[in-house]
């Protein structure tokens, strides 16, 4: 199943709020992101439709960053909505309870990264080799982060956390 990012967002919030951490609109970017990295290397399919550009601070994606900026570095106090066109009602997405293989995932990012600053986050995404770093080009904010570099990029972070948990797990 496809969603929007403000799904991923919404699922995101509530974890959080259940944990009392706060999510500024940084660390709520890079983990959507990281999201659709881990979904996209795990099952092949695109979490949600919209690009990911590699802005200056990394990558975004655009209606997140548009509807959050207004708290700047200030934790989220509000859900992400969508406007029905059939209702004309704003309505807050959840993940569907019944796709459990998203949120098993979405579960995963969340533990693998929860106690990373935003701008920790954000200097990971900085990283040589990155699908930012090689795409991202000065003054130019519109650029998309291909699925291309996106999928083998997690597919090693992804494996690299299975090999450091296996060597935890013999001593």
């Amino acid at each position: 199943m496809k969603y929007t990012p403000q799904h991923i967002v919404n699922y995101f919030l509530t974890r959080a709020e259940r944990e009392g951490r706060p999510l500024t609109p940084l660390k709520l970017i890079k983990l959507v992101y990281i999201a659709y990295g881990w979904v996209l290397a795990l099952t092949g399919k695109r979490l949600f439709d919209e690009p990911i550009q590699a802005w200056q601070h990394g990558p975004v994606i655009p209606s997140v960053y548009h509807e959050f900026k207004h708290y700047g570095k200030r934790p989220i106090e509000d859900k992400a909505t969508c406007f029905d066109l059939d209702t004309f009602d704003f309505t807050v997405p959840e993940i569907e309870a019944s796709d459990k293989e998203t949120k098993a995932i979405l579960d995963k990012v969340w533990s693998a990264y929860k106690m990373f600053s935003g701008w920790s986050l954000r200097q990971k995404t900085h990283e040589p080799g990155t699908p930012w770093s090689q795409t991202y080009e000065e003054g130019v904010s519109d650029k998309e982060i291909p699925d291309t570099l996106i999928a083998p990029h997690f597919k090693k972070r992804i494996r690299e956390i299975l090999d450091a948990a296996d060597r935890q797990a013999t001593f």
